[in-house]
């Protein structure tokens, strides 16, 4: 290959310059083949500009697998192991080519060396523990299709699953099962597959304590103690097989949850509820973010650009959010680099955030062969020392999230959990004190400073040292905070997802990428069926409130009116309402310009239907935001006395503003609303609807109050169908949702034809901005909206 050639190349410029007077001739060769090996090694990410490098062998094979290669044998190339389903990679499923033209040494988990990988059957730990019951068949490990069988004695009933199967991943189906009479203070915590329980005494202040079998590695709370609230304390403990790795949806739905429960204490819209066991509101909905990202020799090119981009996307995530947030973001790898430091005054800018990230380049460590996560924390202790000692005197009211990202062990400096300590300290805990001492040997003072710090820890790979990683993260009541994930695409695959968890209800949420069947990428929309006489109408609708929907005047008729009964409103997956009233806008009337041989006029087409039952919000049936309303305010992130005119600003910052529809109940289309100069282009082509002798004007058929879309100069607009009226025109701000318009109808049906539409194809929608007295007429108490023109 081009490096081996430079190589030889070298060689032999050494012995011919010795012996003959062409050296000059030959040099200019060497050099040519140097610039192949360099623009080659540049490709690829790993040049090291005048280092010899040599090739791996690409001969490699593993017992009963495969292998693959991410760049053939050079150096910097990942070899990746592959086996079977059912089956796994042994001792490790990847390694890395170094510059000498060598695999990365393969070690058990005793240290030893091994010089062939093989692929090995997946197998599940058993229970090997069940207090007050029987288990059969008692045995160690069981392959994929056994199951294991639980009952318990008399006096005692089960919780959990009867029977559990081994499944081919290494996991059980079902939950962990537990034999409990209901007689002490806490319920019987169970123990987890592959695990021992010490401690048989459930009483307030009484212990327990587990350990894992021989080869896998517990993760979660090793001691739990039964607090006065009669729930235990700590993290659920489970025994991790090396083979096992969290699924990217269980882990969004954990992280997901635990991080909304961080999130409804810090909003300032947090109403005294208990989520998540979190209770301590911080100061006026601070939040610092703390991000490490591992970058040491271990971590390809491809790994990194996966793991930045994920962490762009969380970052985004973390900005839906109504609170006030710093950003801290470190790559560490010998030694830790700051990309962007808490202390900066840009630190609160997302957009400046994900800019210095995005700078961010994979070779700025250089020879970059350590994993300092010692370091790494002891610069976010430094900046948190500084904040607190300079800048912050609000400090300790500030909720703190760490957030670290690595692949291996950390190999260099001091252990990190030394750091902890020190950080600790800062937000005022400390394991010397002793008065007012809770279950659990902490002080009042020592869990309230617990609250207001949150580490989560993503290990990716199976390189990892769990147990290390497990002594770092949180271990809160009810949450997880340590996740071992197989792949860096997972990571991204996580972020994408956390947002849809049905614990957060903020308006205008949704998931981004719809990457299942069950993901919501449009909760706020709904499905209208009026069913009369003669057939069911059907339209679209939004929620705009658990007990409101807004939706297009013209689709419900007098009969309608009269009997809100007949209104069939589908939510959601399954989810069903009738309506309890129907209130059309009083001045819609669509014959309003029969007098001027105008055959449909759609001034004021919007309506509110007012649901019999309230919808319970969850991630997929929420409300999407209202312009002018105090909680679009929180969303758009203005100064809580903002007007509506700020926002009308904020939303349309441009004559062209991109804008967003669903069509046909399903897809999410992208489209243009044309304000300013340009909608008077746009408005034109509603004439062509005119019939002969019609005598009414433009401006009287298209009034103020319709938004035109399409028609754009720079992008290819969609189209709404036959079907769609009803539905939300909405906009897209900081990943949260504003519906700016009702679609109402359009000036050619597009939909009918195979075809492209038409350049002169438009669409009109009726704007929320010219109906607010009438929405806060009918939606005051449920919506408080912003001061509007009058």
């Amino acid at each position: 290959m081009v490096r081996a050639a430079r190589l030889r190349l070298r060689e032999m410029s050494v012995q011919v310059c010795a012996a003959t007077a062409v050296c000059t001739v030959l040099l200019i060769t060497i050099s040519a083949g140097a610039v192949q090996a360099q623009a080659a090694a540049e490709e690829y990410g790993d040049y090291d500009y005048g280092g010899i490098s040599t090739n791996c062998s690409e001969s490699v094979s593993i017992a009963g697998g495969w292998v693959s290669y991410s760049q053939g044998g050079f150096p910097g190339s990942v070899l990746t192991y592959h086996c079977k389903e059912g089956h796994y990679t042994f001792p490790v499923n990847s390694r890395v080519c170094s510059d000498e033209g060598e695999w990365s040494t393969m070690r058990m988990a005793n240290g030893r060396t091994v010089s062939q990988a093989t692929c090995k059957e997946v197998q599940c730990p058993a229970q090997l523990q069940l207090d007050n019951g029987e288990l059969w068949p008692k045995q160690l490990w069981f392959s994929p299709g056994q199951e294991q069988q639980f009952s318990c004695l008399d006096g005692f009933m089960l919780y959990g699953s009867a029977v559990r199967n081994c499944t081919l991943s290494g996991e059980w189906t079902g939950t962990i099962p537990v034999c409990d009479d209901r007689g002490d203070d806490c319920m019987d915590p169970g123990v987890p597959p592959g695990a021992l329980r010490d401690g048989d005494r459930f009483r307030v202040g009484e212990k327990v304590k587990y350990r894992c079998q021989a080869g896998l590695d517990l993760l979660g709370s090793a001691e739990r103690v039964c607090l006065e609230s009669r729930e235990w304390s700590g993290s659920e403990p489970r025994c991790l097989a090396p083979y096992i790795f969290d699924s990217p949806e269980s882990v969004a739905q954990a992280m997901a949850g635990s991080l909304s429960g961080v999130m409804d204490v810090t909003s300032p819209e947090f109403k005294k509820r208990v989520s998540f066991g979190r209770s301590i509101r911080p100061e006026e909905g601070r939040l610092n973010v703390y991000i490490l990202l591992d970058t040491s020799g271990s971590i390809t090119k491809e790994h990194f650009q996966k793991a930045r981009d994920a962490t762009a996307r969380l970052i985004r995530k973390l900005d839906s959010y109504e609170v006030n947030m710093k950003f801290q973001v470190i790559s560490y790898a010998t030694e830790p680099r700051e990309i962007m430091s808490i202390t900066s005054p840009w630190s609160s800018s997302v957009a400046h955030v994900l800019q210095e990230l995005s700078d961010f380049q994979y070779t700025a460590h250089g020879k970059k062969t350590g994993t300092n996560l010692h370091a790494a924390l002891n610069m976010v202790y430094r900046r948190m020392a500084f904040l607190k000692e300079n800048r912050d005197s609000k400090f300790n009211e500030t909720q703190h999230v760490i957030l670290i990202i690595t692949d291996g062990h950390s190999n260099t400096g001091m252990s990190p959990k030394s750091v902890l300590g020190k950080i600790r300290a800062e937000l005022g805990y400390s394991s010397t004190k002793h008065q007012d001492l809770q279950p659990g040997g902490r002080n009042m003072e020592d869990h309230r400073a617990e609250n207001f710090l949150d580490i989560y820890v993503f290990g990716v790979g199976n390189s990892v040292n769990k147990k290390e990683l497990n002594s770092i993260a949180s271990q809160k009541q009810g949450e997880h905070h340590i996740f071992i994930l197989k792949e860096y695409e997972d990571l991204g695959t996580v972020f994408d997802s956390m947002i849809s968890d049905s614990a957060v209800t903020m308006c205008g949420i949704a998931q981004e990428t719809a990457s299942t069947k069950h993901d919501f990428t449009r909760p706020w929309h709904v499905e209208l069926e009026t069913l009369s006489s003669s057939k069911a109408e059907n339209c679209k609708g939004s929620i705009i409130t658990e007990n409101w929907i807004l939706t297009a005047a013209h689709c419900l008729k007098p009969e309608a009116q009269q009997n809100p009964q007949s209104v069939m409103i589908k939510h959601g997956k399954t989810g069903r309402k009738t309506a309890a009233s129907v209130i059309v806008h009083p001045l819609y009337n669509i014959n309003g310009l029969k007098h001027k041989n105008v055959d449909e006029f759609y001034d004021y087409d919007i309506a509110l239907v007012k649901l019999n039952q309230s919808i319970k919000l969850s991630g997929e049936s929420r409300p999407i935001c209202v312009p002018c309303t105090k909680p679009a305010n929180g969303a758009l992130k203005l100064d809580p006395n903002s007007t509506c005119q700020q926002h009308e600003k904020a939303l349309f910052p441009l004559e062209e503003t991109q804008a967003f529809f669903i069509t046909k109940g399903v897809a999410r289309k992208q489209t243009h609303i044309q304000t300013g100069s340009r909608r008077e282009q746009c408005i034109k082509q509603a004439a062509m609807t005119f019939k002969p002798g019609t005598t009414a004007s433009l401006t009287e058929f298209v009034t103020d109050r319709f938004l035109c879309t399409g028609g754009s100069q720079l992008y290819k607009d969609e189209l709404t169908c036959k079907g769609d009226s009803g539905g939300s025109l909405f906009l897209r701000k900081k990943l949260r949702y504003f519906q700016v318009a009702v679609v109402s109808w359009g000036n050619i049906d597009v939909c009918s034809s195979a075809s492209a539409p038409p350049a002169d194809a438009r669409d009109f929608h009726i704007s929320i901005f010219s109906v607010l007295p009438w929405l806060e007429q009918h939606l005051g108490q449920e919506l408080q909206f912003l001061p509007f023109p009058s």
